[in-house]
């Protein structure tokens, strides 16, 4: 009499873990370009230099993970977030303050982390910093090979 309660069991145990890992339509390698414009404020501890980085990211299960850098080092960055199915995501963005030095002038190595609203659709998205400086996401979908 056990076994049909043990094979019930499993089978619901697995048909809910292939729904947690389902893929998306977002699902991929893509492109990030992280634009922050220079950042001039009358008090001038708040003034910041505008930078550029590009680095790549991938989509997993609508799981997006992206870096640029080495991790623990200047000039590193780790974005990642969920995306909803109807692209809508509110992502992280953790990092360590680089060369280009930071707002209230923040030290080189110092760590900080914002969030950022974005929206993908199935071939690019955009997104924006909610937090601090203005800085902007735009993301691009590598083709498959």
């Amino acid at each position: 009499m056990r076994r049909p309660q043990i094979l019930l069991a499993f089978t619901i145990i697995t048909a809910q873990a292939v729904a947690t890992e389902q893929s998306s339509k977002f699902d991929g390698k893509w492109s990030v370009t992280l634009a922050c414009p220079a950042h001039i404020e009358q008090d001038q501890s708040l003034n910041a230099v505008g930078y550029t980085h590009r680095f790549s990211g991938q989509i997993t299960n609508g799981q997006l993970r992206a870096m640029h850098g080495i991790e623990g080092k200047p000039d590193w960055h780790l974005l990642t977030g969920a995306i909803a199915e109807d692209g809508s995501v509110r992502l992280l963005l953790e990092g360590i303050v680089g060369p280009q030095g930071g707002i209230n002038r923040a030290p080189v190595g110092r760590y900080y982390r914002y969030p950022v609203q974005a929206q993908f659709e199935p071939s690019s998205g955009s997104g924006e910093r909610l937090t601090g400086r203005i800085c902007h996401f735009t993301f691009s979908r590598e083709p498959l090979k």
